[in-house]
């Protein structure tokens, strides 16, 4: 009876070691990624019927880097936190999700958005372009940043045609 108790309180020790190496589901998607998906969902959901839209890295590094100037209070320089190709506007840019009055000429500050939860679908694509181009995108990027707990983002698009 004594080596019975023994066994049982050693299988029992067994599992519950063996219950210390096991995850407790799956990981949790962080808000960037959350952010990613719906919005390619958004993407893919104006464009013709067979198309989707492609992510690329084209000017990861270029957001990344203007992503690093935010300060902790979520500002940066305006001019540094976009790009809109060597001729203007054209068929590529790319812009941190922030205020748009922050992008009026003069104004040299700007405050970045931080992504959450309650404002995640406040800035699709819509956000970025006109209803009436969001089916002549084809290539996207989206690069985040996490800082003090909060999330803030870059977003390229490339349309197929401008006009």
């Amino acid at each position: 009876m004594k080596k019975t108790r023994r066994f049982v309180a050693l299988l029992l020790a067994a599992v519950l070691a063996l219950a210390l190496f096991t995850a407790c589901g799956a990981a949790q998607p962080t808000i960037g990624e959350e952010y990613e998906k719906w919005f390619v969902e958004q993407l893919n959901s104006k464009l013709p019927e067979g198309k989707t839209v492609q992510k690329v890295d084209v000017k990861h590094s270029e957001m990344m880097a203007a992503l690093a100037k935010i300060d902790k209070d979520g500002k940066f320089t305006a001019g540094e936190g976009w790009d809109e190709g060597e001729q203007g506007i054209g068929p590529w840019y790319w812009i941190i999700l922030s205020d748009p009055h922050a992008w009026i000429p003069g104004v040299s500050e700007a405050k970045a958005v931080a992504l959450a939860p309650e404002n995640l679908t406040q800035y699709g694509p819509t956000y970025l372009t006109k209803e009436g181009y969001l089916n002549k995108i084809r290539e996207y990027d989206i690069a985040t940043r996490v800082m003090d707990g909060k999330t803030y983002v870059a977003v390229y698009l490339h349309l197929e045609r401008w006009y």
